[in-house]
């Protein structure tokens, strides 16, 4: 399946993703997201924990939506493919991923393939705004850290509840910004961040439940996970000074891929800054597609 991926947004999100795919999967392995700690928990030296603080933001998330075993699931966003292969192994679920970048869905593909499981997780260039998947084909949309990338969310609320069935399940992981005003530095810091990680603009948890209501789902709820997550900034987890320490490969990088891969380096310390003051949050959204038509 091939896209119709027109958009200046679209494209700049692919190319990004394109360009860093080798560099989050050295550094972060399979999940390109944000880890999971429990309070006073603090990352291992180097970074040791990582990959288990991913995996654990994929099953708070599995959890938190209650995302049954066995379900058709569509992952939009899906990176290299590792929340679909944990959702496509333990779970048992059949999980159709979607991404932007064509990097990124045949690398998924290979890793979905080494692991025994390419039968039941399958990986697609699409736009997630226009797959062309039928009515009520899926159980579960799930979006671990996409929905930032999407400029038109109540477009992605109102395609989600299209792809359900009644009864089915919503679930959303993302970065947010707080609600409320902003003074003009904290809006300077969120356009910093916007910039360098190619996102439109930020959504409050707030205004993410209003949007799910407007589109049609119950039950909506939300949780705040900002202090289980900002750990993912910590330099010995991000392991991004492993390259920033060293302005010949910084400088190596860019001329071999472009200034933008530039982007990937910004991000720690603009994050933690965000954490640290609040001004960033993160959380998940669970909703249901109700069963019968109001």
């Amino acid at each position: 399946m091939e896209p119709a991926i027109g958009s200046g947004l679209n494209t700049a999100v692919e190319r990004y993703y394109d360009i860093t795919l080798d560099l989050y999967e050295d550094l972060w392995g399979e999940h390109v997201h944000h880890g999971f700690w429990d309070p006073g928990e603090i990352p291992g030296p180097d970074g040791a924990d990582r990959h288990a603080a991913t995996d654990r933001l994929v099953r708070e998330l599995v959890d938190y939506a209650r995302v049954p075993a066995g379900a058709r699931v569509l992952d939009v966003g899906c990176g290299i493919g590792g929340p679909a292969l944990h959702l496509a192994g333990v779970l048992g679920c059949t999980v159709e991923g979607v991404t932007l970048s064509a990097r990124q869905a045949e690398r998924a593909n290979e890793k979905a393939q080494a692991a025994g499981v390419a039968e039941r997780a399958r990986f697609h260039r699409l736009d997630a705004l226009g797959t062309g998947y039928p009515d009520e084909s899926f159980d579960v949309v799930w979006a671990l850290e996409s929905l930032m990338h999407i400029a038109d969310r109540a477009a992605f609320f109102a395609e989600a509840i299209r792809l359900l069935v009644p009864g089915g399940t919503l679930a959303v992981a993302t970065w947010s910004v707080r609600d409320g005003e902003l003074d003009a530095d904290e809006w300077e810091l969120v356009r910093q961040i916007l910039v360098h990680q190619v996102m439109p603009d930020f959504s409050s948890l707030p205004e993410h439940e209003r949007l799910a209501g407007a589109a049609g789902f119950t039950e909506v709820a939300t949780v705040d996970w900002s202090g289980a997550v900002a750990n993912s900034w910590d330099p010995g987890f991000a392991q991004i000074q492993r390259f920033a320490r060293g302005r010949t490969v910084m400088r190596d990088l860019a001329r071999e891929r472009g200034v933008d891969v530039l982007g990937f380096f910004h991000a720690g310390p603009l994050m933690t800054r965000g954490f640290d003051t609040g001004v960033i949050t993160y959380g998940a959204l669970r909703a249901t597609k109700p069963r019968q038509a109001p």
